[in-house]
């Protein structure tokens, strides 16, 4: 009985571990992750460095993501610490 119960918090213990390393993708540090959704589905958008402050530059203007998705980058460059785009729908 005591072994069964060792074992179960064995595995769980060992699943907990294995979700946070395998976790994906997360907005820091300059760095942006975000499900951009689109109507026939959408994409993992992960960038960092200086692709990732053009992106943010360009939420809301007409070479960037606007409406749901521009709504999801602007959120993800906020965690990132990046400005977001010059559209008063998102502010700086």
């Amino acid at each position: 009985m005591v072994r069964a119960a060792l074992g179960t918090v064995a595995v769980v213990a060992a699943a907990v571990v294995v979700s946070f390393i395998a976790a994906g993708p997360r907005s820091r540090h300059g760095c942006i992750a975000a499900t951009v959704p689109y109507s026939l589905g959408g994409q993992q958008l992960d960038q960092c460095g200086s692709a990732a402050r053009a992106t943010c530059r360009a939420v809301g203007s007409s070479t960037g993501f606007s409406g749901a998705a521009g709504d999801a980058v602007a959120s993800a460059c906020r965690k990132a610490g990046l400005p977001v785009g010059s559209s008063s729908r998102y502010g700086p």
